[in-house]
């Protein structure tokens, strides 16, 4: 992790869906990582530059996963400062 504060972390609650994919032991261990990582950056910039918007209010995010494995899409809570982890999408 980086010289994020603790203070400006977003903690990141991953779905049911999201909890049943990443314990599927067809899951590579190299995507388990991968979507690890993600959400590690996730949590200090929920708005990363590779991430896009899928509504108009930006809440929603779509994040791809590197080397083109995927996406991981969440919401942004900014109430609660929580990201909700809603969907992985291994390929």
């Amino acid at each position: 992790m980086s010289d994020v504060d603790p203070e400006d972390l977003w903690p990141v609650e991953p779905s049911e869906a999201v909890q049943d994919a990443l314990a599927d032991p067809k899951l590579s261990a190299e995507l388990f990582s991968a979507i690890v990582a993600l959400t590690v950056a996730i949590a200090e910039n929920p708005w990363l530059p590779e991430s896009t918007a899928r509504d108009t209010a930006g809440d929603w995010r779509r994040l791809p996963i590197p080397y083109g494995r995927g996406l991981v899409e969440y919401v942004i809570d900014t109430d609660s400062h929580l990201v909700r982890l809603t969907r992985v999408i291994p390929l």
